[in-house]
């Protein structure tokens, strides 16, 4: 019996499973005609006997159209989108669980935890400069480098920590992309 409800996240598994799917079709497809091409021996190829005519279009066209109205039929249609949904969902895993995407994970939070430091720095080094000025210029001024040099220090580890945030996502989506297709 068919299924009459789809959860929110099928499609997107669904469609995830259509892009890996189309990439291991590519990747044969691309290794099937490197091997034939091996075979080939051009030298004897005659690119004028090569007859176009023989291509008969019309009944490659009926032969797809027929089988695009028998592949439409609602059960097929809801039983490919399950398949392509679990094809989707293990990649989607696969990808979560690789060590480099946990790493760019772990990085991301470490710069996010560095940015709000730096904002709290910042923001407290310029009340600080504010009440010292009040209290003495010559003060705020000795205060305000000391304050400014905090900052600056914590700027600085920010960049550096994003800088290792965006080398890790680089290569978790590298270890991704070799995962896509298998």
């Amino acid at each position: 019996m068919a299924r009459t409800k789809i959860d929110a996240t099928t499609p997107l598994y669904a469609m995830v499973g259509a892009g890996d799917l189309a990439v291991s079709f590519a990747r044969t497809a691309a290794a099937d005609v490197q091997s034939r091409l091996a075979k080939i021996d051009l030298s004897q190829m005659d690119p004028r006997r090569v007859d176009l005519r023989r291509v008969d279009l019309r009944r490659a066209a009926t032969d797809v159209q027929a089988r695009l109205t028998r592949d439409l039929e609602p059960e097929l249609v809801l039983g490919q989108l399950d398949e392509l949904a679990g094809r989707g969902k293990d990649l989607v895993d696969r990808i979560r669980r690789q060590q480099a995407t946990r790493t760019a994970a772990q990085a991301a939070r470490t710069t996010v935890a560095k940015a709000k430091t730096t904002k709290t720095q910042t923001s407290n080094a310029a009340s600080e400069s504010a009440s010292t000025v009040k209290e003495s210029t010559k003060k705020a001024t000795s205060s305000a480098k000391k304050t400014a040099s905090t900052t600056k220090r914590g700027a600085k580890s920010t960049t550096t920590s994003a800088r290792k945030t965006a080398s890790a996502a680089s290569k978790a989506a590298g270890d991704a992309a070799s995962k896509v297709g298998n």
